[in-house]
Order: C-alpha cells, then sequence, then structure tokens
C-alpha cells in the first residue's frame, strides 16, 4: 500500500508559441548550413539538414497532448506505459516555468541518465513537495546549458 499517491494531468511537455520570424530563421540557419555541406561536398549532411529542418517545422507549431501523471512513494508514472521506480532516482528539484505550470526534474543515481522532467501544475507542487521530501532529498535546481537554449530558441 502506497503511502502517498498523488495523480493530476499535464501536458507532455511546455508548448512555446513561435512567429513567423522563428520558422524564417530556422529556414535561413538551416539554407546556410546545406550550402556548407554541398561546399563540403557532404550530400548526407546536406540531406540530414533537409530533414531535421522539415520535422523541426512539423514539431515546432504541434500541440502537446494532455497525459496522466501520479508520483507515488515508490514510483513515478507518466502515462499508461512508462514509470520510474523511485529507487531510480538520487534525488529532485522543482522549478516555475511559468503561472501556471512547473517542472519538477528527477535525477537518477546513474550520471550518464538525463534528469527526467515532469511538468505540475503550480497549485499541486506543494503536495507533491511536502510527500516527495519522505522519500527522495530535494535539491536546488541549476538551469542547464540545454534547458537555457531550449528557452532561448523557445523549442
Amino acid at each position: 500500500m502506497a503511502k502517498f499517491e498523488i495523480v493530476w494531468e499535464a501536458p507532455e511537455y511546455e508548448h512555446r508559441e513561435k512567429g513567423v520570424s522563428w520558422y524564417w530563421i530556422t529556414i535561413i540557419v538551416a539554407a546556410f548550413m546545406i550550402a556548407f555541406a554541398v561546399w563540403q561536398k557532404d550530400f548526407l549532411f546536406g540531406f540530414f539538414i533537409v530533414v531535421a529542418e522539415i520535422l523541426f517545422i512539423i514539431w515546432a507549431d504541434r500541440m502537446p497532448r494532455d497525459i496522466p501523471f501520479m508520483v507515488t512513494d515508490e514510483a513515478v508514472h507518466i502515462g499508461q506505459s512508462r514509470i520510474h521506480l523511485i529507487r531510480e532516482f538520487e534525488s529532485w528539484s522543482t522549478d516555475r516555468n511559468d503561472e501556471d505550470w512547473a517542472d519538477i526534474h528527477f535525477y537518477f543515481r546513474s550520471r550518464l541518465r538525463s534528469p527526467l522532467k515532469v511538468i505540475v501544475p503550480v497549485d499541486r507542487v506543494e503536495e507533491v513537495r511536502v510527500d516527495l521530501k519522505t522519500v527522495l532529498k530535494e535539491v536546488r535546481h541549476d538551469m542547464t546549458l540545454v534547458d537555457a537554449i531550449e528557452k532561448l530558441f523557445r523549442f
């Protein structure tokens, strides 16, 4: 029997609106990279850039679907199929990303794995914090280079 169980629904990722200029900038950067690939006669790299840019444009405007999350004293459940046992994690931290949502970052014991980021409603953060402190150590959240780049490029 679980000591605690917190359930909520949230978007699978944070969606950031992008303007027309964002798309033009990505196309221009891709064009320069393709020109460089042609100049270097590396057509495989050029093909990769074309495919990557097409996917970048398609995924940039895709709206996230809402998925169920559940945190217990034994595991973190994401959707119907992903389960991470609490013993896989060393610590966790929170980071507020806007007025409605916050991120919970779970840090794996294995340093080779990147942290698991879960979106939680701001009004549920304190409830999650109180319960998670009983099973995992809370640490201060430090923004990584990848987080900064992701926010800068609004992806």
